[in-house]
C-alpha cells in the first residue's frame, strides 16, 4: 500500500505514550540559548546569517525524513491533524517522532521503536521502492546490465545521491538535485543569503560553493564545495551539510558478481543528510589544534603504514573546530538510541578526496555536555569498582572523542565499499582501537601523562557500556564487541558485587594485536573475512547482561530530543 492511501494508527497506548514521554525516560539535549553570551558576542552580520541556516537545517530535516522512510512525512501530517482535534496521545507521539526525526528510532538500551502500527522499517529506508526486495533489485540489475542500458544508468541507480523509483516492471534513479528541486533551491537560496552577510570570505565562498552544488546535477560541485569546507579554519561560524548513511541496507548489499572488475561499478552506501549550525569556540579549537602536528608521525605509526597511501600526510590537511551548537537538522538531530558528538568529513567515498581535498572535524559542545549531564555518580557506584571512580573524567571523554574522529583519517582509504554492509563497522572499530593505540603513543611523547591515559580508557569503558543488546548500526555494534574483547583479554575483570575492574597495563598490547587484525581486514576487502570477525564478537553475553541489568536500574532513559531556543528565536525572527 502506498504511503498516500495508508491509514495511519500510533502504535502505543496512552499509559505506554505517558511512560515514553516522562521526564525520566525522555531527556532534553539543550543547544545555545537565547541569551548566550556566544551569540550577543557576534558581529551583527553574523548574527543575520545564523538564521538562515538555521532556516537550511528545518529544510534538511525535510529531506533526511523522506529519505529514511515513505512514510514519514504523512505519518507526522497525521499527526498533525490529530493534535489539532485534540487527540493527546498524538500529541505525546509527535514528541517522539520529532526526537527521533522519524517513525522509526531505537531506545539507549537497543530495543526498536516503531510510531506507526502495522508499518515495517524497510532495509531500504526511504532510498528504494518501499518493498523492493534484494533479489528483485539484483534481477533488476542482471537485466539491464545484459540488455546493454549504458553502465552509466546502473551507475546512477547504485551511487550516493540518488532515489531508486518503480518504472513499469523496471526501475529508473533520481538524482537527488532532482527529486528535491524545490527544497535544495530553497536551502541554496538561504546560503547565499547568509554569504551576503556572514563576516568571513572563506567561509562565504564555501556557502556560495554549497548552494551552487544543490542546484545542479553534478559530483564535481559536491567535491568542490567538500574542499572548500575541508580548508576552513579561522572562521566565526560553522556550517556543516553532513553527507553520509550507515543505514542503506539494500546498496551495499548487492551481488558483487552482477558487475565485472572491467566495468569499474562499486555499489555505494546512498547519503542521507545532517546539518550543524554553531559558532566557533576559538579557546575550544586550540586545544584540538594542539594534537594537529602529532598527526603524519602518528600516521606512520598505523600498521601497514607501507601498504596503503595515507590521507595524513607532510601537508597534514585537516582542520579542526569545536563549536557551540545553534541548530542541528536531519541526520544529526535524529536521537535513535545515540547522537552524533562530533563527525570527520569527507568520508572515504567521495569525489573530494580521490581529488587531494582533505578532512575537516566538527565537534559538537552542547551535544557532548547533554550526553553526560547527569547521572554519572550513580552509574559509577554500580559499574566500577570504587579505586577506578578517580579515573572517570567527562573531560576525558572529550579527548577520547578527539582521538576516535582522529583516526578515521588514518589506515586504508582505497575501496572499503568491497567490504559491503560491514563497512562502517569495521571502520569505527578500527577508529576506536587505534585511539588506544596512538594515545598510548602520545603519552611517550609527553603529550598525554599516565593519569590523563588513564583517565581517558576508564570514562571510555564506563560511557560506552549499553544497557541492553543493541545492534542497531555500527557504532553501538562494534562497542559490545570491544567491551567483551577486553573482558576475553582481562583488560576487565570483576569484583565480589560484579563492578569492573581495569588492567591498564593490557590495554595497548591488546588494541595493537587488534588494530593489525583490523587494517589486515580493510586491506583484505573480503566481506566475508569482516562478517566473520563481526560475528565473533558481536554477541550479548552475560557478562554484558549483568552490567546492563545494573546501568538501568540506576538510568531510566530511553531516548532524548534536542532543544534549540535560540535557532527557534532566530526563526521566529524571519517570519
Amino acid at each position: 500500500m502506498s504511503s498516500e492511501k495508508t491509514k495511519y494508527e500510533i502504535a502505543y497506548g496512552h499509559d505506554e505514550l505517558v511512560h515514553r514521554t516522562a521526564q525520566h525516560s525522555f531527556t532534553p539535549y539543550n543547544m545555545l540559548s537565547e541569551n548566550a553570551p556566544e551569540f550577543h558576542n557576534l558581529a551583527d552580520g553574523d548574527k543575520i546569517a545564523l538564521g538562515y541556516l538555521v532556516q537550511v537545517a528545518n529544510i534538511f530535516d525535510r529531506v533526511y525524513k523522506r529519505l529514511d522512510g515513505v512514510h514519514n512525512l504523512p505519518f507526522e501530517k497525521f499527526l498533525d491533524e490529530q493534535i489539532a482535534r485534540g487527540n493527546a496521545d498524538a500529541k505525546m507521539a509527535r514528541r517522539l517522532y520529532d526526537g527521533q526525526r522519524g517513525i522509526f528510532g531505537t531506545t539507549v538500551g537497543g530495543q526498536d521503536v516503531g510510531l506507526a502500527k502495522g508499518i515495517k522499517q524497510m532495509p531500504g529506508r526511504g532510498l528504494y521502492p518501499e518493498h523492493l526486495t534484494l533479489c528483485e533489485l539484483d534481477g533488476v540489475l542482471y537485466r539491464m546490465s545484459k540488455s546493454g542500458v549504458q553502465d552509466d544508468q546502473i551507475r546512477q541507480m547504485l551511487n550516493q545521491r540518488s532515489i531508486v523509483l518503480r518504472d513499469g516492471v523496471g526501475l529508473r534513479a533520481l538524482d537527488y538535485t532532482d527529486y528535491f528541486s524545490q527544497d535544495f533551491a530553497r536551502a541554496a537560496a538561504c546560503l547565499v543569503s547568509a554569504s551576503k552577510h556572514s563576516t568571513n570570505p572563506d567561509f562565504n565562498e564555501y556557502l556560495r560553493l554549497q548552494a551552487r552544488a544543490l542546484c545542479t546535477n553534478n559530483p564535481d560541485l559536491d567535491c568542490a564545495a567538500d574542499i572548500k569546507w575541508a580548508t576552513l579554519q579561522n572562521t566565526p561560524l560553522e556550517f556543516t551539510l553532513t553527507r553520509e548513511c550507515y543505514n542503506d541496507g539494500v546498496t551495499p548489499a548487492v551481488s558483487s558478481w552482477l558487475f565485472p572488475p572491467e566495468k569499474k561499478i562499486t555499489p555505494l552506501a546512498k547519503d542521507n543528510f545532517g546539518v550543524s549550525v554553531g559558532i566557533v569556540d576559538r579557546v575550544g579549537t586550540d586545544y584540538l589544534l594542539k594534537i594537529k602536528s602529532y598527526l603524519p608521525e602518528l600516521a606512520s605509526k598505523m600498521p601497514y603504514a607501507d601498504k596503503y597511501k595515507q590521507s595524513i600526510g607532510s601537508d597534514n590537511k585537516q582542520t579542526m573546530v569545536d563549536t557551540d551548537v545553534v541548530a542541528v537538522g536531519g541526520d544529526l538531530a535524529a536521537y535513535r538510541g545515540k547522537i552524533t558528538i562530533a563527525f570527520n568529513l569527507p568520508n572515504n567515498d567521495k569525489l573530494a578526496l580521490r581529488k587531494g581535498g582533505g578532512h575537516r572535524t566538527v565537534y559538537l559542545k552542547q551535544m557532548r555536555e547533554s550526553k553526560y549531564a547527569d547521572g554519572i555518580d550513580a552509574k559509577l557506584n554500580v559499574l566500577l569498582n570504587g579505586d577506578f571512580h578517580k579515573y572517570f573524567s567527562t573531560r576525558a571523554l572529550h579527548d577520547f572523542t578527539i582521538l576516535h574522529e582522529n583516526m578515521h583519517s588514518l589506515g586504508p582509504k582505497q575501496d572499503l565499499a568491497k567490504l559491503g554492509v560491514y563497512k562502517n563497522t569495521i571502520e569505527e572499530h578500527k577508529a576506536d582501537i587505534a585511539s588506544l593505540v596512538m594515545l598510548d603513543e602520545l603519552c611517550k611523547m609527553g603529550f598525554y601523562t599516565e593519569q590523563q591515559r588513564r583517565e581517558i580508557i576508564t570514562s571510555w569503558i564506563v560511557a560506552y557500556l549499553y544497557p541492553g543488546p543493541n545492534f542497531s548500526s555500527a557504532h553501538p555494534t562494534r562497542n559490545i564487541m570491544q567491551h567483551n574483547m577486553m573482558i576475553q583479554n582481562r583488560i576487565i575483570t570483576f569484583d565480589d558485587r560484579g563492578r569492573m575492574i581495569i588492567d591498564f597495563n593490557r590495554v595497548a598490547p591488546w588494541a595493537r594485536d587488534t588494530l593489525e587484525n583490523i587494517i589486515r581486514i580493510q586491506l583484505g576487502l573480503d566481506s566475508v573475512q569482516a562478517k566473520d570477525w563481526i560475528d565473533r564478537y558481536a554477541k550479548w553475553t552475560p557478562e554484558l547482561a549483568s552490567l546492563a541489568t545494573k546501568l538501568r536500574l540506576v538510568d531510566r532513559r530511553l531516548n532524548s530530543y534536542v532543544v534549540q531556543p535560540l535557532a527557534d528565536m532566530l526563526l521566529q525572527r524571519q517570519k
